[in-house]
């Protein structure tokens, strides 16, 4: 057996509590609170490595011994889990939504989520917020790399110490250099997939052997676990979900991960992280991961919580965390069965809940049949935009580099027709569809996915490089009837569209700044799905995100400067927002990106303000 330590579950505390303010409404304090997963990875891979190392050096490794004590700690809990989110989700989803949760939990069940959800989300998939076990991918992932890699590690121990370090480095070079080179190309896929996360598990495998060497300076250990906690603090702070990540951009909080564990104990962070409260927390921290998913979805599907409020399922997570930690975890853990035993109850649970996530499958597709009104505005909770955008071509989303996009197609001019130019992020590329249908317009498009049109942008590479392309070569040397510029505004756009209009002048005949849309608490398409189940009246002012303040200020800052600015959302709520088309179809098809026909329904309002005398 291994020596516990104190510091590890610090660790994991951590890791957690990063997870749960990124996903329960502190991602602006903590923007990349989602490297906790990445710290998890190099804590699982350090200790399976080091238990593993231990077993063979005493000529008592044997992989049924193995799989029955990852049997023992990972089933119970998420078995229990799976259960309870089944449950809810049967009695309070809409019966698409539960639908989903069941083919989710399936593929959840026997470890393949990971691959799950990177084949049935993307960028506009609205529906992966609202799903329960979207977190079990972690989980899905390390399971996977435990397939192969005991097998590795046996077969490489019978040639030696070197053997084994050499083939645990080799895998490792591999893997990074496939996720650094997949991230630019398909970013979902370096995200989800073991091959391209497998190296964070190694980057703990690493550092679990004996023959790397330790300092016996305690003031350079001092120093090096001091690095590696400001390495993941500044991870934490600086990465958000626009990141190119993981790749590259994981090595600093998984490097400082693995600084703090090779140290080990003695330094003044592996006291800090041996408090009683952090290791109270990491103690419960597997349960604690598991539940505050599925309690944060299920508080949330009518609305956000927000100011403040959200500690309110955060608090809920730690009493269930700590519940199924004392009930669930520790009593199958400590349970004294034969390997054998514990591995065929395993695979009994997992089967139990596969068939139950089945069955519940046929009831839901039965309850879908019952309600196909309300299915079929449900159904634009997956609407796809791709086409009404140009997705991959005039539109990059987040997977897309800039050698997509298509300068020849895009940026066609006419000669007799009015040249509409299209810039912004998936604000602007929302509006392509409404622009296209003007009489006599040719509508030019540079859009990508969390790029905001303004002067010296920040943000992923591709975002620079198009803006840049855009401002300050293309626009100079060819001017336009009408530049549109929109997005997502934020308050500190205000600041930044004034300059940015003033510049850009020169090159349009007429300059035209849409504002912000009304944006809703949750999905559009969910909240009518779910008046429409529930028989009761839609009330959009319930379900707005107040937002409106941000248009105000950039109205503000454009008095003056010559160019029109829209409002969107007054365009479409005067007084009561629309949000239904003549066909009876939802007008957005997420919080805020208008369909195709919702977008044909704005300009249509406001053509005349699109309009140049040429």
């Amino acid at each position: 057996m291994i020596t516990h330590r104190q510091d590890i579950d610090g660790l994991r505390a951590v890791a957690v509590i990063f997870v749960i303010l990124y996903h329960c409404g502190f991602d602006r304090i903590l923007p990349g609170g989602f490297i906790g997963v990445d710290i998890f990875f190099v804590i699982s891979g350090y200790l399976i490595t080091k238990i593993i190392l231990a077993d063979v050096g005493d000529g008592r490794f044997s992989i049924g011994n193995f799989y029955s004590r990852r049997a023992k700690r990972i089933l119970p809990a998420v078995v229990v889990m799976y259960a309870v989110v089944m449950a809810a989700s049967y009695f309070t989803m809409l019966p698409d939504e539960s639908l989903r949760v069941f083919k989710s939990v399936t593929s959840s069940a026997l470890f393949a989520s990971n691959a799950y959800f990177y084949f049935t989300t993307g960028y506009f998939d609205d529906s992966s917020e609202f799903n329960p076990v979207l977190h079990t991918w972690s989980l899905s992932v390390e399971e996977q790399f435990y397939v192969f890699f005991p097998l590795i590690v046996m077969l490489a121990s019978r040639y030696g110490r070197r053997a084994t370090g050499m083939a645990i480095a080799g895998l490792f070079a591999v893997s990074i250099i496939a996720s650094i080179i997949t991230v630019p190309i398909n970013r979902s896929a370096a995200f989800y997939l073991v091959q391209y996360r497998a190296w964070e598990l190694l980057v703990g495998a690493l550092i679990a052997g004996p023959a790397l060497p330790k300092f016996a300076d305690a003031r350079i250990n001092d120093v090096l676990s001091a690095i590696g906690a400001l390495l993941i603090c500044l991870s934490a702070l600086l990465l958000s979900k626009t990141s190119e990540f993981p790749g590259l951009t994981a090595l600093p909080a998984t490097a400082g991960t693995a600084l703090i564990i090779w140290i080990g104990p003695g330094t003044l962070v592996s006291k800090l992280l041996s408090l009683r409260v952090a290791t109270a927390i990491g103690l419960i921290s597997y349960s604690l991961y598991l539940w505050h998913w599925p309690i944060w979805v299920f508080s949330n599907q009518y609305g956000a919580w927000e100011h403040g409020w959200q500690l309110v399922p955060i608090a809920l997570s730690l009493v269930v965390a700590y519940v199924s930690w004392r009930f669930v975890e520790t009593p199958f853990r400590t349970m004294r069965y034969r390997p054998a035993v514990s591995v065929a109850a395993g695979a009994a649970s997992i089967a139990s809940v596969a068939m139950l996530a089945f069955v519940g499958q046929l009831a839901a597709d039965q309850m879908k049949e019952d309600n196909t009104a309300v299915e079929r505005v449900a159904e634009f909770a997956d609407y796809d935009p791709s086409k009404a955008f140009r997705s991959g071509q005039c539109f990059l989303t987040s997977n897309d580099g800039i050698e997509k996009y298509d300068r020849d197609a895009c940026l066609a001019l006419s000669d007799n027709q009015q040249n509409i130019a299209l810039v912004g992020d998936s604000h602007a590329a929302h509006l392509y569809p409404g622009l296209r249908a003007l009489s006599g317009a040719n509508v030019i498009q540079a859009n990508a996915s969390g790029c905001r049109p303004t002067l010296d942008a920040e943000g992923e590479e591709r975002c620079i490089e198009l803006m840049n392309y855009m401002f300050k070569d293309f626009l100079p040397s060819h001017k336009v009837d009408v530049l549109v510029l929109a997005g997502r505004w934020t308050k500190d756009d205000a600041k930044l569209i004034r300059k940015t209009v003033d510049y850009l002048s020169p090159f349009a005949k007429k300059i035209v700044v849409f504002g912000p849309v009304a944006e809703y608490k949750s999905s559009l398409p969910r909240l009518l799905a779910h008046s429409l189940y529930d028989k009761q009246p839609f009330k959009a002012a319930d379900h707005l995100v107040p937002r409106q303040h941000i248009g105000l200020d950039i109205q503000d800052a454009l008095a003056g400067s010559g160019a029109t600015y829209i409002s969107t959302y007054k365009t479409m709520c005067n007084p009561d927002c629309v949000v239904w088309t003549k066909s009876g179809d939802p007008v957005q098809f997420d919080y805020g990106h208008f369909t195709a026909d919702g977008s044909r329904i704005l300009i249509s309002r406001v053509k005349q303000a699109l309009v140049v005398q040429r």
